[in-house]
């Protein structure tokens, strides 16, 4: 239904509440694009159409463009394909990958170099224009992946079977949809035990993917997302502590990240970390000094841990030598820097993470690819938020009383 929704009836809607509009539909093969177009030109010459559009006029008759007298148009074409001499107000692109490709570097990559160099340009206004991308996922870095890590995208994700409450509501708060944990996106065509059915004969990794929309890369099985505790509303806070992991270059592909966490008593379990927000950035080391005194200043941490070894050591020292002194240095807590201490610092986190101790909101900005790299440590592409986290949560009893000790420095 995902093509029929967006790729016709939404178009059509669209050239129906405007006749001039110029819209680009994208799908992954040439007889796709042509049929999806055919069924929309079938819709738009309906007589009910035409009743309820009146003002909305097909003009002319090709197969793959749809031209209405107003100057709008629908013009259908494959990926990869040149798509020089057409602009649109809105970019479709349905389908851009198939599930064979999921493992294909090659592929995913030559997707997104198209992407970026001929679709993302084809917009006749870069500031009100829209791109739509409809897509099952099938790796953790496929289109959506790479989309949804650039940021700035509204991304609506419908799994089969709901993880986390859910609610969905038009623009003026009406509620159309919520879903609890467990619920099932139509129990009318696949109830909860048919899920489950489809669930035991179908791999893992593809049932994560296509279903749930939550790719996995497969491998340690540190993380289970489903055993993180999870929080709806945050209580009030005794401090804040911020902890940065660091990359050394915008260019090595690798982020600098900033976990938020506030500190709140809980009466069964004592001290309890929130995590309260992420900071993601890809930028030059003297950017990351000015990120880390602005994030300080925005909030007042009582505490900043952050690596004070390896490409950290500079930026720890010039802060300290401008009068920073609640910072903790994360080499100070480690017991050794030798090989698997990521993973043992990650291991002895998930202990915090699954008894409560450490909380996960079910809501935040960035919370889908902060969960995915969590899941796939440590066979993902990063680990730069699972760093961050680790120094937190692996070491909590340690920071909690060093950011009480601090707090009063500031």
């Amino acid at each position: 239904m995902k093509s029929m929704l967006v790729s016709i009836l939404y178009v059509a809607w669209r050239l129906g509440v405007n006749p001039g509009e110029k819209v680009i539909c994208i799908s992954y093969g040439d007889d796709l694009a042509h049929d999806l177009s055919r069924k929309t030109r079938h819709l738009m010459a309906h007589p009910l159409y035409r009743r309820i559009f009146p003002g909305t006029v097909l003009d002319k008759k090709a197969e793959d463009s749809i031209t209405t007298t107003k100057g709008g148009h629908r013009y259908a074409t494959a990926v990869g394909s040149d798509v020089a001499g057409f602009r649109a107000d809105l970019i479709i692109i349905d389908d851009p990958m198939q599930p064979d490709e999921a493992a294909s570097e090659l592929a995913k990559e030559k997707l997104r170099n198209w992407y970026s160099g001929v679709v993302a340009q084809r917009l006749i206004d870069q500031s009100k224009g829209v791109i739509i991308v409809v897509m099952h996922r099938i790796a953790p870095d496929d289109f959506s992946g790479t989309l949804i890590e650039s940021q700035g995208w509204l991304h609506i994700s419908l799994p089969l079977i709901a993880e986390i409450e859910e609610e969905f509501s038009d623009v003026s708060g009406h509620v159309l949809m919520r879903r609890l944990p467990g619920d099932v996106l139509n129990k009318a065509h696949l109830s909860r035990p048919d899920c489950e059915k489809l669930r035991g004969k179908t791999p893992r990794h593809v049932f994560d993917a296509q279903y749930q929309q939550r790719p996995s890369y497969g491998g340690s099985g540190f993380c289970t997302i489903g055993r993180l505790v999870r929080y709806d509303l945050p209580p009030k806070f005794e401090l804040l502590v911020h902890s940065w992991d660091i990359a050394a270059t915008k260019s090595s592909g690798d982020w600098t990240v900033c976990t938020k966490f506030g500190l709140a008593l809980d009466i069964l379990l004592g001290d309890v970390f929130y995590l309260i927000g992420i900071v993601r950035m890809q930028v030059e080391l003297p950017d990351v000094r000015a990120a880390i005194t602005t994030q300080d200043a925005v909030d007042r941490p009582a505490l900043i841990v952050m690596d004070g070894a390896g490409i950290g050591r500079g930026t720890y020292q010039d802060l300290v030598r401008q009068g920073m002194k609640h910072i903790l240095p994360g080499a100070a807590m480690e017991r050794s820097n030798a090989d698997g201490l990521k993973e043992r610092r990650f291991r002895e986190a998930l202990l915090k993470l699954y008894d409560g101790r450490v909380r996960i909101p079910n809501s935040m900005p960035g919370l889908e690819v902060f969960l995915q790299e969590l899941a796939v440590f440590p066979d993902g592409k990063h680990d730069d938020q699972v760093d961050s986290v680790s120094l937190v949560a692996g070491h909590m009893d340690r920071v909690i009383a060093v950011a009480r000790q601090r707090r009063h420095r500031r």
